[in-house]
This record gives C-alpha cells, structure tokens and sequence, in this order.
C-alpha cells in the first residue's frame, strides 16, 4: 500500500500543480546577442564547408584538373652603363658607347674621369652587386680582365656600371675590333 500511495502523490501532484515551461525573458544582453550571431555564422560556414567537400568528392576527374598557366619569359634586365675617358684619347669614350649600344647596353652617360688622363689600366665598376655581376658581362663585351672588374656600390648614382678607359685600350677586344 505504501508503493501505491507514493505513485498516487507522483500523479496526484503532477496533475494538481503542472510545471511551466521556463520562460526566457526577451531582454537579451549584448553577449547574447554576439554569441547568437556567432553561433549562426559559424553554422553556415560550416555548411558551406560540408557543401564544398561532398561536391568535390562526387566531382569527375575532369572537373579537378589542375590547369597550368604558361611562365611569361623573364625579361632581361638591360643594364645601364657610364663609359669615362682615363686614357686622354680623343673621341675614344664615344666609340666604345657606340660598341656598347650595338651590344644592346643602355650606355646612359659618356664623359671624362676625374682622377686625371694617367690611368694605366682600364676598369669595370659594378654599382649595383657585390658579386660584380653585372660588370662582369661588360667586361667580357669589352674583353677586360676579370681582376680589373670589381663592386664598388653606391646608391646615389642611377646606373649599374662605370667603365673607366685606361692606356691600355689597346689590348681591349673592343679596340681591336672598332680598328677593323
């Protein structure tokens, strides 16, 4: 009798006072809000996401092929020269700008070198590259020696190389070449 009564009350009770439903106030706190929002962004993200992985793993081989854009060719970088007369020659300086040019260098600047008309040896000067890179391809134009071509940076001057003519013009390839 004691279990029937027990279940009597269970009933008795549930059916005397029924429970309400709990009940949200409709005030909600900017958290809240934020944590709402955040919840529903990240859902349709992730859909999208799901969307993504079953439409790729249905696709047909052709539709994942990877397609390869030909490599534009790489442009050769012209290099800007200074050509100085050392030697004291006359007219020499524009006739190695013009072996130059005809070499496809941007020969941007012709002068006299101002150390004075003695210079004994010619010289190459990179202004750009340590490794005298850029030098070293006027150089082997000119047919200089590669212990007269050497880096000498500077930032202020516009231009990758500085050939300064010396007295020994000529032994260059260049002199013997403008001779014939």
């Amino acid at each position: 009798m004691a279990r029937r009564r027990r279940a009597v009350r269970k009933n008795s009770r549930s059916k005397s006072s029924p429970r309400r439903p709990y009940k949200r106030s409709q005030n909600k706190t900017l958290k809240e809000r934020f944590l709402t929002t955040a919840i529903w962004g990240l859902s349709l993200i992730n859909i999208t996401l799901i969307f993504s992985l079953i439409s790729n793993f249905f696709a047909s081989p052709e539709d994942t092929r990877l397609t390869v854009d030909p490599v534009p060719p790489v442009e050769k970088k012209v290099i800007t020269v200074q050509v100085l007369n050392g030697c004291g020659v006359q007219g020499l300086a524009n006739e190695i700008t013009q072996y130059l040019r005809n070499k496809n260098f941007d020969v941007v600047d012709i002068g006299n070198y101002g150390g004075g008309w003695d210079l004994e040896q010619t010289l190459v000067l990179d202004r750009v590259s340590l490794e005298s890179k850029y030098a070293k391809k006027v150089a082997k134009e000119l047919g200089v020696n590669k212990n007269q071509v050497a880096p000498q940076l500077e930032d202020s001057v516009q231009l990758m190389v500085t050939v300064i003519i010396g007295t020994d013009y000529k032994k260059l390839k260049v002199y013997k070449e403008l001779q014939n």
